[in-house]
């Protein structure tokens, strides 16, 4: 299976690449430069001995060994040989050992030629032959040197050495700095993805940040742009649609509730139950997109207690109907939040009804507010089902209560609202029933 990498790895990679690339580039051109200028200066020692030499020659009235005799000495202490010959009287001069030309002679002014290793030689030789003018008869002068313990070559030599370790430091730098440049070249499309992450059906208005992005990013971020506002205007459709039939149900709903109420057949009492789970729908939905715009000052405050029992007078009928009860736990304390108040009403009314509900007859939900500051609705129902509470990391909009009877519309509003106040939703089973806290956030 093919692994796709993110762009970040992938530019380091081929920074990197890149960086191997020019750093063996760099030491081939090297390795030639070096090599030509190791040539060159060869060739040109081998020529200044040379033409010493020939000028030694030249310019002294001594005999040839004897004028030479100084120029030889160096040539020796370098590791060298040379040999001055005479077509027609052989050998006029040479190194210890010499009684030959080291290489044929030729009518030519100046040749360099190569040796290789023999009994004699115990290394590669390396040498210049050099034609004396100006002479009754002409001579050849020849110096060679084996090709490595010339001193040049171990200056060389020595010079790579040194700065080789170098080449390991600057690749190390090299690559180190890939690594910055990388991140911050991909610091704005790290922006962007946390801005993606945001999105959301409860937060539809975000759009991607376009002044910081590159061109070539940008032209998609535009395009995811242009897509959000096509599904914000699709999504905003719905939801007015949803709001206009969810409206429009509540004035019949209502009116054939009042009607059954007058009728005294069981049968009456049976639909009026069923068309008051309707309303309670057609509520339910006309909360659900009234969240979508919410908003609330960082002076907005109010306090959990007097929500708490302001909702427990509200459905105190609805309890009494249904030979239930509600108390109220804790408050005796202000507790104080930031947010809005119609929408925690209608968050805490809806977890108050499900525990109406779910719970038994004779049997009490009990609202409880604590000074974290958070409400928890508490009923003696048979809880929520254990698939539901290992979900509880799904995504927040997806909230949905799998009790057997409902929609899961309660739970849905009362997260959603939550996430408006920057709050947090738990639900858990304890022996006696389940609980639903609201925890929110505190003034500070």
């Amino acid at each position: 299976m093919r692994v796709r990498g993110t762009i970040f790895w992938r530019l380091v990679v081929g920074l990197a690449a890149v960086s191997v690339l020019t750093m063996a580039a760099t030491a081939a051109f090297l390795y030639v430069r070096f090599d030509s200028i190791d040539t060159r200066f060869r060739d040109d020692t081998l020529r200044s001995f040379a033409e010493t030499l020939a000028h030694d020659i030249q310019s002294s009235q001594e005999p040839i060994p004897i004028a030479v005799e100084s120029t030889a000495a160096r040539i020796s202490e370098a590791g060298g040989n040379f040999v001055i010959v005479s077509p027609t009287q052989g050998v006029i001069a040479g190194s210890s050992g010499i009684n030959a030309a080291m290489f044929p002679l030729e009518q030519l002014d100046e040749r360099l030629f190569a040796l290789p290793r023999t009994i004699r030689n115990k290394r590669p030789v390396y040498g210049l032959s050099l034609r004396i003018h100006d002479r009754p008869q002409p001579l050849f002068v020849q110096v060679a040197f084996p090709t490595s313990p010339v001193l040049y070559d171990s200056v060389l030599e020595e010079f790579i050495q040194d700065v080789a370790w170098i080449w390991f430091v600057f690749l190390l730098a090299m690559l180190a700095t890939n690594l910055v440049v990388a991140r911050i070249a991909l610091k704005p499309l790290g922006e962007a993805v946390q801005q993606v992450e945001r999105i959301g059906p409860g937060s539809v208005t975000i759009r991607l940040t376009e002044g910081k992005l590159p061109e070539d990013v940008l032209i998609l971020v535009k395009a995811v742009n242009h897509a959000l506002d096509r599904l914000q205007s699709g999504f905003r459709s719905l939801e007015e649609f949803v709001a206009d039939v969810a409206h429009e149900l509540r004035t019949p709903l209502a009116v054939i509730r009042a009607q059954l109420a007058v009728s005294a057949t069981p049968l009456a009492r049976v639909l009026e139950q069923d068309f008051f789970k309707m309303e309670r729908l057609v509520q339910q939905l006309l909360d659900r997109m009234r969240l979508n715009g919410i908003r609330f000052e960082a002076d907005e405050v109010l306090e959990l207690g007097e929500v708490a029992r302001e909702v427990a007078g509200f459905l105190a009928p609805l309890a009494i109907a249904k030979r239930r009860s509600i108390e109220v736990l804790g408050g005796e304390t202000p507790v104080q939040i930031v947010g809005a108040r119609d929408y925690v009403f209608r968050a805490l009314r809806n977890l108050v009804e499900n525990g109406i509900e779910y719970t038994p007859p004779d049997s009490t939900v009990s609202v409880i507010v604590n000074d974290v500051p958070s409400i928890a609705v508490r009923d003696r129902g048979p809880g929520f089902p254990a698939a539901m509470l290992a979900a509880q990391g799904r995504p927040r909009e997806q909230f949905r209560s799998g009790r057997q009877g409902g929609v899961g519309l309660g739970l849905s509003i009362v997260q959603r609202t939550m996430i408006a106040h920057k709050g947090e939703l738990e639900i858990a089973n304890y022996s006696e029933g389940a609980v639903v806290t609201m925890r929110f956030p505190t003034r500070d």
